[in-house]
């Protein structure tokens, strides 16, 4: 018989992640299952610099596979310079915020708060309920309550006061409620401190595969990483004007060192059985916050790719030592 027009009489080897959408076009997709759900993430931070560091490598898993990611900080971030004023400062921050958000594929946002000037209050509050209904996310990531800053305290704190009243109709009422009513989950995003209560990893994430395109998203934020930061360690003597490539990575890696060292070591048992097959270098982590939807695993597993959801029993062994 001869040989049929069009078809291949050799199989590929090669093999597709059918989670990941290289165009990030979710319809060219039809028959992928889990590409019928786009979900929505809303990863709110004090500074415009907190959330590239907190979740730039899960923002990147999500973006390439077709979901929504926004970065939505309170402050302008307009205090943190040494010379630069805060007129300037609060604009040099949001372009440095929108090239670091753009470049792993997410939007950017502010609620334009001065800097240091985050309160609980009713002023407040109400700018976090309009923030989250307008975008209405499946997912919220934020700093724990615990941070060493107060305005990533606050910032947390705003974010659980505002969690059930997104759902009261008449709170806020200009910006009506999700017609679905359900409320966002919510989790709080790695920190290493242990007073009063110790973090816990319900979700560890390796970020290795992304890592570079994580640094250079941080490092973006030229301000801060390589002006503000060094200054106030009294180094800024250390840094060559010019910024080479190789002062950008190694201080880049300082910063993701001093962040995250304890979470690689402090669960070193759990990387390696969630991921048996690879060595994890970098990683993230996420707590899941009692306010707001409580999720199930399968959630976390659509909503973190690649991640690895310990059990309950697994953590106390953790935490216990």
């Amino acid at each position: 018989m001869g040989r049929k027009l069009g078809v291949s009489t050799i199989m590929s080897e090669t093999k597709y992640d059918p989670n990941v959408l290289p165009l990030s076009c979710s319809w060219i997709y039809p028959r992928v299952s889990r590409a019928k759900k786009i979900y929505k993430i809303l990863v709110i931070c004090a500074h415009p610099d907190d959330p590239v560091l907190l979740s730039g490598g899960l923002t990147l898993k999500l973006t390439q596979r077709g979901h929504k990611v926004k970065w939505l900080s309170v402050t302008n971030g307009n205090m943190g310079h040494q010379t630069l004023g805060p007129i300037e400062l609060a604009a040099v921050e949001l372009q440095e915020a929108k090239a670091a958000s753009s470049s792993l594929g997410a939007e950017y946002e502010t609620l334009n708060v001065d800097d240091g000037w985050i309160w609980v209050n009713r002023e407040n509050t109400e700018k976090m309920v309009r923030a989250i209904r307008t975008y209405d996310p499946d997912l919220i990531i934020t700093h724990r309550p615990y941070d060493y800053h107060r305005d990533h305290r606050y910032t947390s704190q705003l974010v659980m006061d505002a969690s059930y009243m997104l759902i009261v109709p008449h709170y806020c009422p200009e910006v009506p409620i999700s017609p679905s009513r359900k409320h966002p989950i919510i989790c709080y995003s790695y920190d290493h401190f242990k007073k009063p209560i110790l973090f816990e990893a319900n979700v560890l994430l390796d970020v290795t595969d992304v890592y570079d395109k994580k640094a250079d998203a941080i490092s973006m934020h030229k301000s801060q990483l390589f002006e503000w930061l060094p200054w106030t360690m009294s180094m800024e003597d250390t840094i060559p004007p010019d910024y080479d490539e190789k002062t950008k990575l190694e201080l880049v890696e300082m910063l993701v060192i001093w962040h995250y060292s304890g979470l690689i070591s402090d669960y070193r048992k759990l990387w390696r059985k969630g991921y048996p097959n690879k060595k994890v270098l970098k990683g993230e982590a996420f707590e899941i916050c009692e306010y707001g939807r409580q999720p199930t695993k399968e959630d976390l597993i659509f909503l973190f790719p690649d991640a690895y959801v310990p059990s309950k029993k697994e953590l106390k062994e953790v935490l216990s030592k």
